[in-house]
């Protein structure tokens, strides 16, 4: 294309000649020819009225057009008008097109395999419903069976708390303490008897007495080695209540 074809308009019969010139036949490579990019739009149209009037851009457009349709080289200029005056048959070649073929075929495969996924995930679509219901079912069960088991926890608990280590030295303390009183009151009856003349014998006071006594010091040890024992940790304590 000349400097004076760009710069002048002429008849769109030798526009359309200037254009198809620098168009060449596509040429393959041996074997599998690779499949050029392809930018899924309709080229934009070159005549009288958009026709670039910079060389490098129309230049450029031309490079555009062999590049990623080269089927337009081997058409000729009445084609060409043809192509760009009638869009049905502008629709028909690029329908013709290696790569809309490709690209059809494709969408087609990619389709099939939709439906086909579709198919299989309708299919499975009641066994799916049944195993969430079973599994409903299962949670329901478990959990009824996890709060049976909290409350026989809790039962086993309650149960222990009467011989937790603290209770259990809480009762010897009373014990001790109960044994202490019973031998004051002791003491206490035995002198008002002597005092008012009518006293237990001094044998059976000093029997009941040292009885008594020995309960308390026993109960007392052993209430004192036990509660330093819970203090220092050896005596291991029982729950009072079990987190949930």
């Amino acid at each position: 294309m000349d400097d004076d074809a760009l710069a002048a308009p002429a008849s769109p019969r030798s526009v359309s000649l200037a254009v198809v010139q620098e168009f060449e036949p596509a040429r393959q490579a041996a074997g599998q020819a690779e499949l050029p990019s392809y930018e899924a739009r309709v080229p934009e149209r070159l005549n009288n009225y958009n026709l670039p009037r910079d060389r490098r851009e129309a230049v450029a457009k031309v490079a555009l057009l062999k590049e990623q349709f080269p089927t337009f080289a081997n058409k000729s200029a009445d084609d060409l008008e043809d192509l760009l005056r009638f869009e049905d048959l502008f629709q028909a070649h690029i329908d013709g097109l290696e790569q809309v073929q490709l690209m059809r075929t494709l969408e087609y495969e990619l389709r099939e395999e939709n439906e086909r996924l579709a198919e299989v995930n309708l299919s499975a679509e009641e066994e799916l419903r049944k195993m969430r219901d079973n599994v409903a079912e299962l949670q329901m069960f478990a959990s009824s069976l996890t709060t049976r088991l909290y409350e026989l926890v809790q039962e086993h608990l309650d149960l222990q708390k009467p011989y937790a280590p603290n209770v259990l030295l809480a009762r010897m303390r009373d014990e001790a303490a109960a044994l202490d009183q019973q031998t004051e009151a002791l003491a206490a009856r035995f002198m008002d008897g002597a005092a008012a003349g009518d006293a237990i014998e001094c044998e059976e006071f000093v029997r009941q007495y040292k009885e008594l006594r020995t309960r308390y010091h026993a109960t007392d040890l052993r209430c004192s080695a036990a509660s330093a024992a819970y203090k220092n940790g050896s005596l291991a304590g029982v729950p009072l209540s079990m987190d949930r």
